[in-house]
């Protein structure tokens, strides 16, 4: 987490913007067993904060408008994939079918007069490690906002959010330093990538952005950047439009969207020998 500020208490401001950052992070972190999210997912709890009502039911709107491409309920393929702790193996189809049979954002119901989150399924399990980390960096930006500052960047990774007009730079998926620096302001950008988190068995490479309704890892799209109004959306939509590719997002959403891909040099078999 980077974040830089100009202006009257700016170290105060930056301070505050990063204890923002730890609050969501305990509110939502799928690696704490004490996070509001845990306990969700253990159903421990029903009700829960304004804040985790808030970017699951975004999440809930994302998956529906790009018809379940993104999907908070990827966790069990996720697991099966090992792509949450590190434990990299290629699922069987039987594993698969195991984890595709809990994945589903319609198997989450949602109250808001009540702020409940319910299960309708057994082993149905949230990820939000696509959407929450952008909205970290909303909260930082609010938090940076109420205390005066006007020209402020605040970045996670590979989602970013400025006030003011900054130069940012698109990480260019092959790792060889052509980045594109544009200039962004008042917005926020989000790069999804299949070159940070993957994993080769028998020179195939499997990339963690998975398809929630094949439980496949997406091929032949090598990133996908969106620029919105908020880290949150930017965040959610780039993994979203990873996995509903370049053509069907042109079709759908035409230039409703302020979206770019790079797609893949080589199918992810050819691998070998890199």
């Amino acid at each position: 987490m980077v974040i830089s500020a100009y202006g009257a208490n700016a170290n105060e401001a930056i301070s505050a913007a990063f204890q923002e950052v730890r609050r969501v992070d305990a509110l939502m972190s799928l690696h704490r067993a004490d996070s509001e999210l845990s306990k969700l997912n253990a159903r421990a709890i029903k009700t829960v904060s304004e804040d985790l009502f808030r970017v699951i039911e975004k999440a809930q709107e994302v998956s529906a408008m790009t018809e379940g491409s993104f999907d908070v309920t990827v966790r069990p393929l996720a697991d099966a994939w090992g792509f949450i702790q590190k434990d990299y193996s290629v699922p069987s189809q039987a594993e698969l079918s195991i984890a595709l049979a809990r994945v589903s954002y319609h198997y989450l119901q949602l109250d808001a007069e009540s702020r409940s989150i319910k299960f309708l399924r057994d082993g149905v399990s949230i990820d939000l490690g696509g959407i929450a980390k952008g909205y970290a960096v909303d909260c930082a930006i609010e938090k940076l906002r109420g205390v005066g500052i006007t020209n402020a960047m605040v970045r996670a990774g590979g989602d970013l959010r400025v006030m003011g007009e900054w130069p940012v730079q698109i990480e260019d998926p092959e790792k060889r330093g052509h980045r594109t620096t544009i200039t962004l302001k008042d917005a926020a950008i989000s790069t999804s990538g299949n070159y940070e988190n993957c994993f080769t068995v028998d020179g195939k490479r499997y990339a963690h952005i998975l398809n929630p309704r094949t439980g496949m890892p997406v091929e032949g799209v090598a990133s996908c950047t969106v620029i919105a109004a908020t880290c949150m959306e930017s965040d959610a939509l780039a993994t979203a439009l990873f996995v509903y590719g370049p053509d069907r997002t042109a079709k759908r959403f035409g230039d409703r969207i302020n979206v770019r891909f790079s797609r893949a040099v080589a199918p992810p078999d050819n691998v070998r020998g890199r």
